[in-house]
């Protein structure tokens, strides 16, 4: 599971900017799952390197970080689709926002989580 796990995400991508098309100019999406999987598939951007950084865990810690990750995406879904769509303030708190305020922790607490690990191999190793 520990190596497939970069796969699966990577084929989630492809299925998500296939999902995506069409595009025109200026990048602008027009496809069925733009309205749907435009918060998740910032997700998937983020997962991507971080699930090669996850690779030199060992099973269990890698087991963990996997169950977080769960976790802590499904909770970040419920609220930002809780947010309304679009704010109505000069600075509003939209589904926009709430999604980069959770994916910013999240690779913050992934990046830290990945960074004590590794400090803790290379103490026990020695």
């Amino acid at each position: 599971m520990k190596k497939k796990f970069p796969l699966y995400v990577l084929i989630v991508f492809v299925v998500d900017i296939l999902l995506s098309l069409p595009c025109h100019g200026n990048l602008v999406c027009t496809g069925p799952a733009t309205t749907y999987f435009s918060y998740p598939s910032l997700w998937v951007l983020l997962l991507i390197p971080l699930s090669l950084f996850a690779l030199t865990l060992n099973d269990l810690k890698h087991k963990f970080w996997l169950k977080f990750t769960g976790v802590f995406f499904a909770v970040s879904m419920f609220f930002v689709f809780l947010m309304p769509e679009y704010g109505t303030g000069i600075v509003s708190i939209d589904r926009e926002l709430t999604n980069w305020f959770f994916v910013g922790l999240y690779s913050f607490v992934s990046i830290i989580y990945f960074i004590v690990q590794f400090f803790k191999n290379r103490k026990s190793n020695l």
